[in-house]
């Protein structure tokens, strides 16, 4: 019995030995998130943990970092509460920033759940990947989780301690481009970038259209939320469920369907609304870079909305003095001109080029063209440039089957003009090993958030300009695994 006793305790000093290595080793390493969009969370807890007044706690997804103007919140109710943005990401989930809120919730606060209009931000999504990221370097934050997800977190640590690691040891921790970076939110957790116009592609991204019926309503979700409610009650603080904004060009509802949805919303919730669907249904030049996603001007409209409701539920009579800026003009590129010709596809940098321009056919969809297929003559074609024009306007998408029957097409480049690929775009090129992409910014071209290889081989790469910011922005996260950097037109 003494020797199976030493055995034992010699077995879990064998594992516990390295385990404790391990996690010393990655708790060493700098934070390899600290300059990401992640990683803006921590900034965000220790304001909603810091704050020693009344709060009002806004609860959701990007949407609102996009959307609020907490200063002007505050400003209009004259200072009696402190604003709370506590949203960031929709791939967090809605859950896990329930959770990490609660226990700052106090007597005479009020509490705003505004996840965005999306299957998976309403529901019960988790994912503790994003979490580990989120968190940090302050790990115990996690413990006002519930029990199953820090087993899930605890279960994925050693991924991101390998992850955190390589990071440390190459020296290459992600810095990215554009306005999905920490830096770029401020003190209230705001967007603090100025962002001045609509950049989706003819106002609205296709690849995240709205839906707004049953799909939205998964009842364990509901039933999360009203055990939420009656905690937060129980507190002494008042809880409203809202709407987060939605460009009306997305809506693939009617107004008498909206009206449905919202009366079945209510009847699941055990909170109030605080106000109606079509307040929050937004003209679409108010909108940035995706259908929830305000710009600076949307953010004033959004909040301006918001204060509105809140003076009502005050039971203040007087109105908004906010100035609501006229909605700004889509953003309309120059139709670009294409200077140099004759370029080899190994030599291609993503400059505008239309080499290629009479391979395939076109459909217009506002201001631009999108390729919807490829000319009987060339399904033949081994490596292509997609045009940058066509017809005296840029080409900036490419549907669903576009390449259908291209059987050996290998590799594609989609230059700069691009801001949209569909699901399926790639399908039907059996033999395609590589897509190459041009832009430095992956914000700025929009992919589904899943199938944009579906129909395609199970090994495409996703070529990246070397110091692009795809695998830390906001876009391209379920892609990860597909990316390979590029120099001047070679993988690395």
């Amino acid at each position: 019995m003494k020797q199976r006793l030493i055995k034992l305790m010699a077995l879990l000093l064998c594992v516990a030995i390295p385990l404790s290595a391990f996690v010393l080793w990655v708790d060493l390493t700098d934070d390899p998130y600290a300059k990401t969009y992640l990683g803006a969370f921590e900034e965000k807890y220790a304001r909603l943990y810091g704050s020693e007044q009344k709060k009002i706690i806004f609860i959701g997804g990007s949407s609102l970092p996009f959307g609020l103007r907490s200063d002007l919140i505050e400003q209009e109710l004259g200072g009696e509460y402190e604003v709370i943005n506590f949203g960031l990401y929709a791939t967090l989930g809605t859950k896990f920033m329930m959770d990490m809120a609660k226990d700052a919730i106090s007597e005479g606060d009020i509490v705003i759940l505004a996840p965005e209009l999306n299957t998976q931000t309403y529901s019960l999504y988790f994912n503790p990947e994003a979490v580990l990221q989120a968190t940090g370097d302050r790990l115990t934050m996690n413990f006002r989780l519930p029990i199953e997800d820090q087993l899930s977190v605890t279960y994925s640590y050693f991924r991101y301690g390998f992850e955190r690691i390589g990071f440390s040891l190459k020296d290459n921790a992600p810095d990215p481009i554009g306005v999905y970076r920490a830096d770029s939110l401020n003190e209230w957790g705001d967007i603090a970038v100025e962002l001045p116009n609509n950049i989706m592609n003819n106002g609205y991204d296709s690849n995240l259209e709205i839906y707004l019926d049953e799909r939205l309503f998964d009842e364990e979700f509901f039933d999360y939320v009203n055990d939420y409610v009656a905690d937060v009650e129980k507190k002494g603080a008042k809880i409203y469920f809202n709407y987060s904004p939605a460009n009306v060009l997305s809506l693939k509802t009617s107004k008498a369907q909206r009206a449905e949805f919202e009366q079945a919303l209510s009847e699941r919730l055990d909170c109030p609304l605080l106000g109606t669907i079509e307040d929050y249904v937004i003209d679409e030049r108010y909108f940035y870079d995706t259908n929830f996603h305000l710009n600076s001007d949307g953010a004033v409209y959004f909040s301006d909305l918001l204060v509105r409701s809140l003076k009502g539920v005050l039971g203040r009579e007087e109105k908004s003095s906010l100035e609501i800026p006229s909605p700004p003009p889509l953003e309309s590129d120059l139709v670009v001109e294409v200077t140099d010709t004759g370029v080899a596809p190994e030599d291609y940098l993503g400059e505008p080029n239309a080499d290629f321009v009479d391979v395939f056919e076109y459909e217009q969809a506002g201001d631009s063209y999108k390729i919807v297929g490829v000319k009987d003559e060339y399904l033949g074609i081994t490596e292509v440039i997609l045009p940058s024009i066509y017809d005296g306007k840029n080409v900036t998408a490419v549907e669903k089957g576009a390449f259908d029957g291209c059987a050996m097409l290998e590799y594609i480049h989609v230059g700069q003009t691009y801001k949209s690929l569909s699901a399926g775009a790639f399908s039907g090129c059996v033999s395609l090993k590589g897509v190459y992409l041009y832009k430095t910014d992956g914000n700025q071209i929009a992919p589904p958030a899943d199938g944009l290889l579906d129909g395609a081989p199970s090994g495409v790469i996703l070529y990246i300009p070397e110091g692009s910011n795809y695998t830390s922005g906001y876009t391209w996260a379920n892609y990860i695994d597909r990316f390979v950097t590029f120099n001047k037109g070679g993988a690395e």
